[in-house]
């Protein structure tokens, strides 16, 4: 699957995209009628407009954000150096760089939308990643220059968990091309996402390198089970 954007009015795709794919595989069909949660048609409470009826005002979602400052970081992941967080209540963005090299990789930790919390695994996945995407693809349009390729885009299983990999490279002005890696993968209320680049490693070694630092992180945790003792 391959994906090239070069320049505003002008996107070649060459394979459709992950979201439709990924959808189709996170979401089973269910009989129609079945399930009060699918999107049929509903009837609307009867409108009262006496005196003493309640006004009926949208309500907003219940929200009860994740607390990420439990999550531990390790000094080294993927044998690259902690070098600095970015915080807030919604994310945290951990920076990895390698001693000698200089490249970077980022751990970022962000905190489900209202509502997402009871959405399919699969489907948050994909659609965290949509919004990744477009972004990216919103970049490589700011500029003619700029030049976005999507070598491959998947959601698979990962330790359980479904997770979206994706494989690019990326030019812009006055710079060679870069490869570059992402992994987005969700744990209960928080979504997990690495990525990476490198002008010298190609974009499957990069995705390597990210699943590598997922399973370093992970480790890196403290076991509950432990804590209680």
């Amino acid at each position: 699957m391959k994906t090239t954007i070069h320049r505003p009015g002008f996107v070649a795709v060459a394979a459709s995209l992950l979201l439709s794919m990924l959808l189709g595989q996170g979401c089973a069909t269910q009989s129609a009628g079945s399930d009060s949660n699918s999107l049929h048609a509903q009837r609307l409470n009867k409108l009262n407009t006496g005196a003493d009826s309640k006004p009926n005002l949208p309500q907003s979602l219940a929200s009860e954000p994740a607390d990420l400052a439990h999550f531990h970081y390790p000094d080294s992941i993927a044998e690259m150096t902690f070098s600095g967080e970015i915080s807030s209540a919604q994310a945290r963005t951990l920076r990895y760089q390698h001693p000698e090299t200089q490249e970077s990789l980022y751990v970022i930790l962000s905190t489900l939308p209202a509502g997402w919390q009871e959405m399919d695994l699969n489907r948050s996945v994909a659609s965290f990643y949509s919004e990744i995407r477009q972004r990216r693809v919103q970049r490589a349009l700011s500029n003619p220059a700029n030049a976005l390729t999507i070598v491959s885009e998947n959601l698979v299983d990962l330790e359980g968990a479904p997770s979206a990999q994706v494989q690019m490279r990326w030019v812009e002005p006055g710079k060679p091309v870069q490869s570059q890696a992402l992994l987005i993968t969700r744990e209960e209320n928080v979504f997990i996402r690495i990525n990476n680049a490198s002008y010298k490693q190609n974009t499957r070694w990069l995705l390597q390198q990210t699943k590598r630092a997922l399973a370093e992180f992970r480790a890196a945790q403290p076991n509950p089970k432990s804590d209680e003792g």
